[in-house]
């Protein structure tokens, strides 16, 4: 069994692995299944962009706020968003739930390891709290410090190719080896945090779906969570500006006795195989209609992209 949970990279799969990152091409929907054959029984977090532009939030890809004007963001957002009182109402009332719990703690683990740091506990429900909203804004195109993320790849592989785009460029889906959210600054003094935190919001559901329920309206709550539902979302907040391949090659010299390690894997697909790839993810019920539900309110996003794409395949 291999020490790291993550696939070790050999020369039979080809160019080109550098300093953990495994940059491969897949021209076809049977390499793109050929190639996660290879990732099935590990974590990955999974990421797919129209352009191989870096992985960092977009909060910081056309400028650099500092962290009062960022925290300013937030607060105002919270503040005007019309379910924001709802929510803030419904996460107090969930405190003492099995599901809060077990999701702050798991939470309070990634954030302060032991042999890092130590935080007030009191600090870090509050950073929790602060990242279920960044993680609802992000989803409707709030600018924020998250990346988000897919524990699906097929979804990662719809978001390389739902958008149109001009030219011949290369669409991308990236996998993220899990455990590499625990990669550290090392050498940093005082020691970095992790360079990933992993937001993981299912525990949100479970708890609306459970008996004991807060009696705050379902009807308000679950509409902010049903894409990253759908989505299978997952978020990472970067402890560092740079891009997490950026990182992840920066770090990895420190983890080469462990073998070498995929922390990042970069498919490269040509722009040209789109409408294949949306017939293919069609048939495996991934569509604008099912990752963008519009079942629980008056926004038809989805319904109309869904529509949108099913002209432009059919013309």
């Amino acid at each position: 069994m291999e020490r790291y949970p993550a696939v070790s990279y050999s020369p039979d799969m080809g160019p080109e692995f550098c300093n953990g990152v495994w940059t491969v091409d897949c021209n076809s929907w049977t390499q793109f299944e050929e190639r996660m054959e290879k990732f099935k029984k590990y974590k990955y977090l999974w990421r797919g962009q129209s352009c191989d532009d870096p992985l960092r939030p977009n909060i910081y890809r056309d400028s650099a706020p500092d962290e009062r004007t960022i925290e300013e963001h937030l607060s105002r957002f919270r503040k005007v968003a019309q379910w924001g009182d709802a929510l803030e109402q419904f996460l107090e009332q969930a405190k003492g739930t099995p599901e809060y719990e077990g999701a702050l703690s798991t939470y309070y683990e990634m954030v302060c390891p032991k042999r890092v740091d130590h935080h007030d506990p009191k600090e870090i429900e509050e950073h929790f709290i602060h990242d279920i909203f960044w993680a609802i804004g992000q989803h409707y195109g709030l600018r924020t410090p998250l990346l988000d993320w897919t524990q699906d790849p097929y979804r990662a592989l719809f978001f390389a190719f739902c958008s149109r785009k001009e030219g011949t460029g290369k669409r991308v889906v990236f996998g993220l080896a899990e455990k590499s959210r625990r990669l550290l600054e090392i050498g940093q003094r005082p020691a970095k945090r992790y360079l990933e935190l992993l937001i993981d919001l299912a525990f949100v559901p479970k708890i609306l779906d459970s008996s004991g329920s807060p009696p705050v309206g379902k009807e308000i709550i679950r509409p902010m969570f049903c894409r990253i539902e759908a989505q299978k979302g997952i978020f990472t907040r970067s402890r560092a500006r740079d891009d997490v391949e950026k990182v992840a090659r920066r770090c990895y010299p420190n983890f080469q006795k462990e073998g070498d390690i995929v922390f990042l894997v970069k498919l490269l697909l040509p722009n040209g195989v789109r409408h294949d790839f949306l017939r293919e993810l069609e048939r495996r019920g991934i569509t604008y209609k099912t990752m963008f539900p519009d079942v629980y309110g008056p926004d038809l996003s989805g319904t109309v992209s869904y529509c949108n794409v099913k002209l432009e395949l059919s013309s």
